[in-house]
């Protein structure tokens, strides 16, 4: 009797052994498949205009690391022009937290430092002088975004863009658009 009860317990444990190697290899390979890397292509919006772009690293459905981005972002009038206005930016390792509400509708928010270029050509014309002046600045950025994500490819939210420049800091108001991939 002891002998069958031995054995019984072997076999038991032996059995909870396997399982585990089983779930534990199932765990890892789910893990995996929500490890992955995303793009997002960004339109910002107010009284002027931008376009940006931005590779992420989604570490598991709550959490990602916003690899690497950069961004342009000019103005609607005559005299803002691309070539005459405009803003440079590049931005490193930022953090993006997300999370459902209900089924296709969650809520985002990311912090990304960088680099930015500002330049302006701006249109004097006085008695003692009529041309364009110029002003160029290279500064430390900060963009700060929270909105929504209506489905898995649709983001509609609010961007403040932080400048530290030697000039004194600035910062810009931004409506978001974001398109994921």
């Amino acid at each position: 009797m002891m002998r069958k009860l031995f054995l019984l317990v072997l076999v038991g444990i032996v059995a909870i052994s396997a399982n585990a190697q089983i779930i534990k290899e199932s765990s890892e390979t789910t893990a995996n498949k929500k490890s992955k890397i995303t793009g997002q292509f960004d339109l910002y919006v107010q009284d002027a205009w931008g376009v940006g772009i931005m590779v992420r690293k989604e570490f598991n459905p709550y959490f990602g690391w916003n690899i690497i981005g950069a961004s342009f972002m000019s103005g609607w009038g005559q005299d803002e022009t691309p070539d005459k206005v405009g803003i440079v930016n590049a931005r490193l390792m930022g953090i993006r937290a997300h999370t459902n509400i209900f089924k296709n509708l969650g809520v985002y928010a990311d912090v990304t430092p960088g680099y930015t270029y500002m330049y302006s050509s701006v249109f004097v014309n006085t008695f003692y002088y009529g041309g364009y002046v110029d002003s160029k600045a290279h500064c430390f950025g900060l963009d700060c975004s929270a909105g929504f994500l209506l489905g898995k490819h649709l983001g509609l939210g609010y961007n403040f863009s932080f400048f530290a420049n030697g000039n004194g800091n600035s910062h810009i108001h931004w409506g978001r658009i974001s398109i994921i991939f």
